[in-house]
């Protein structure tokens, strides 16, 4: 554990037993790193990110993020007494916003956040002397290096056979395979939107290099057309014999909803899309049966609620206790 910590790490592996039965599969796992102190696996890099900063005798830190890291590295640099600057993307989700403001960073919405974007922000860091915090190897490889503990963990906790991972800028996966190396023929999988799946795409050979025009799809932290560590992330893929999955918006959300409602778990769709992969997978017979999966569940669902208004899934009208009573009666005469 870093010598900063909130907390952060030995997350735990859950069964998800209703899902494993109704796809006729023997058991499928989830990390849940949603347990992490802000509700991500996130939490694991800022502590690494900041000891670095205090290491080197840093003025503070700078960094990008579409909300989970931002909360990430203001929690851990409060707790260092570091101050902060996050280039947040204008368009996150206002729970990931709301969630960063207790800890007095200084936030700076960004209608852009892109390659051209982070390298700028690289040189501002270095000329202030503050400590770059970009979720992704090709910017703070000391930090991502907090994240080789999920793999590392994993070795502990099962056997697992195939390790579905979502992918944004692909860092998180190249964390796990690099966390897992040497000790395990488990298959790294990428999980990426349809909308937005520069990575995958390159794995199928599609492209020439895991980078296209634009991102159309809408989930929160997995958009990213030019991502920084996809490289990395199509060769960890491919040194494990695995293989990238693109799942569209529609299935991440039905996961999301299918996790809450029938295992307790509520994630945010980007964590539910790696479980809507492995679903995708199984209904296909890609994943066969005899499969020991794990989904790396990344996030808590209250970091973005812009699926759940307040009314959804509410009465609009209000009842008294007799009300109740009557109810219940019901359900007893129908029983």
């Amino acid at each position: 554990m870093s010598k900063l910590s909130l907390g952060e790490g030995n997350t735990p592996i859950l069964s998800l037993t209703t899902l494993s039965k109704s796809l006729g599969i023997n058991e499928i796992s989830a990390k849940a790193e949603w347990m992490n102190p802000t509700g991500s696996y996130k939490d694991r890099i800022a502590a690494a990110t900041i000891d670095d900063a205090l290491r080197g005798g840093l003025r503070g830190w700078i960094g990008t993020s579409s909300g989970n890291g931002g909360a990430s590295m203001s929690a851990y640099g409060a707790k260092a007494g570091l101050p902060g600057f996050l280039c947040i993307a204008a368009d996150a989700p206002a729970e990931k916003v709301r969630s960063i403001v207790p800890y007095g960073a200084t936030l700076l919405p960004m209608s852009q956040l892109g390659i051209a974007e982070m390298d700028a922000i690289r040189e501002l860091a270095s000329q202030y002397h503050l400590k770059l915090s970009v979720t992704a190897y090709r910017y703070n490889p000391e930090g991502m290096s907090g994240a080789e503990a999920i793999g590392a963990e994993l070795l502990k906790q099962g056997d697992f056979t195939h390790v579905y991972v979502p992918a944004g800028g692909g860092g998180l996966l190249v964390a796990v395979a690099r966390g897992m190396a040497g000790s395990t023929k488990a298959r790294m999988i990428c999980a990426q939107p349809a909308g937005c799946d520069p990575i995958v795409q390159f794995i199928d050979r599609e492209i020439a290099e895991p980078r296209i025009a634009r991102c159309t799809s809408t989930i929160s932290g997995l958009q990213l057309p030019a991502p920084p560590d996809g490289e990395l992330a199509a060769s960890s893929v491919m040194e494990s014999d695995g293989w990238g999955c693109s799942v569209s918006d529609a299935d991440a959300w039905s996961m999301q909803d299918y996790l809450a409602s029938k295992e307790g778990i509520f994630v945010e769709p980007a964590s539910a899309l790696a479980a809507a992969a492995l679903a995708n997978d199984v209904k296909s017979g890609r994943l066969p049966s005899s499969a020991r999966p794990v989904a790396i569940l990344t996030g808590s669902g209250l970091k973005d609620l812009r699926r759940f208004s307040s009314t959804v899934g509410l009465p609009v009208q209000t009842f008294a206790i007799d009300d109740l009573r009557l109810r219940l009666e019901a359900i007893d005469a129908n029983e």
